[in-house]
């Protein structure tokens, strides 16, 4: 697509930004928002390795029904009981359904900046409320447990995560080898659920593992891959040179790219607001920084937003990122070609 969808972040580690193409952007957009979002060429090179029917609600319910359930007999496994929580899958529509206003837009920007200190509600009533969330069947079991029993629980259902040596490599630009089934019976179960999808087990095949590394490649060009570092194709940099000029001519200087300034002001408030504290635990600020931040932010955001449309940002960066598409399908045509020939729909007829 990459018009990265809005469900996206412009900071999405490469291999997800990768896998958002081979799984046709966001399950929870329409069929209408979908038909907004210009295809890229690469998309549409791929189009046969997805389903493209419609993702129904009683789909998305009986996977997250298949995966609660292998969740709970991996962890049975580990010697711990697991109640399948139900109660906590994904939801077809949109997901901004029961908020007045739509995430990335002039309005959304004026009334919640990026949506940092405050956002409308994801899903939730039509009153905007939300709710509280439902609540977690395991939460007695798991307060019946002891303080390491609570950790060695946790390690078995979401995984021990990176190791220091792959944090330190990560920050070093070296990336993490990680995926879904390093993280735990969750992480597993989600992964032999999402393998049957012949999109998932494209992306996992290593036979095609160098064809997705250099794919990833293409978009490392043009957006902020760890959140502190923008684009480093030339037309790119070039357009976020006169995205700065935009910004600083209202006020707001020292910035470099779209594609950093939320992730830098993100780290701000939580660094500031003293998140989390010194002993590790959540702090939440107070109503003095969080109107204080929420002010400059709502000002940052909706210049962003200014500069954007001023600019035909969006567009050309798209454009940008669309030939680059082309010229990767140009230069991998026959690794491409075995790929859609070994998963897509034609195949498997065969």
């Amino acid at each position: 697509m990459i018009r990265v969808p809005k469900c996206l972040t412009a900071t999405l580690p490469i291999a997800a930004i990768v896998g958002a193409i081979l799984l046709s952007g966001c399950a929870g957009n329409t069929d209408a928002e979908r038909d907004e979002v210009p295809t890229g060429p690469l998309q549409e090179y791929l189009g046969a390795i997805w389903d493209q029917e419609e993702m129904t609600q009683e789909k998305l319910d009986e996977q997250h029904r298949k995966m609660e359930e292998l969740t709970a007999e991996c962890m049975l496994k580990e010697g711990f009981e697991y109640t399948p929580n139900l109660a906590t899958g994904p939801q077809v529509g949109n997901s901004e359904e029961g908020s007045s206003v739509e995430w990335g837009t002039a309005e959304f920007a004026k009334e919640y900046g990026y949506g940092i200190v405050e956002s409308p509600p994801l899903g939730g009533d039509q009153e905007g409320g939300g709710g509280e969330p439902p609540a977690d069947p395991n939460t007695d079991y798991i307060l019946s447990l002891s303080e390491s029993e609570q950790e060695a629980f946790s390690e078995a259902l979401y995984g021990s995560g990176p190791s220091e040596e792959e944090m330190a490599a990560a920050e070093e630009g070296e990336g993490i080898e990680w995926g879904l089934e390093k993280a735990g019976c969750s992480g597993a179960a989600h992964h032999a659920v999402q393998s049957e999808d012949a999109s998932m087990a494209a992306y996992d095949d290593p036979e095609f593992k160098d064809l997705f590394d250099s794919m990833s490649s293409i978009y490392s060009g043009f957006y902020s891959m760890t959140g502190t570092e923008g684009p480093s194709d030339p037309e790119a940099v070039k357009l976020d040179r006169e995205w700065a000029d935009c910004m600083s001519e209202a006020g707001h200087h020292d910035l470099t790219s779209p594609s950093t300034t939320q992730s830098a002001m993100s780290e701000e408030f939580y660094e500031t607001s003293g998140m989390p504290s010194a002993t590790g635990e959540f702090a939440e600020p107070s109503d003095e920084v969080k109107a204080k931040f929420k002010q400059r932010e709502i000002a940052v955001a909706t210049a962003d937003s200014e500069c954007r449309e001023k600019l035909g940002y969006d567009d050309k960066l798209q454009k940008l990122v669309f030939a680059a598409e082309q010229k990767f399908i140009d230069e991998n045509k026959a690794r491409l070609d075995a790929l859609i020939a070994k998963y897509g729909k034609d195949s498997k007829a065969k």
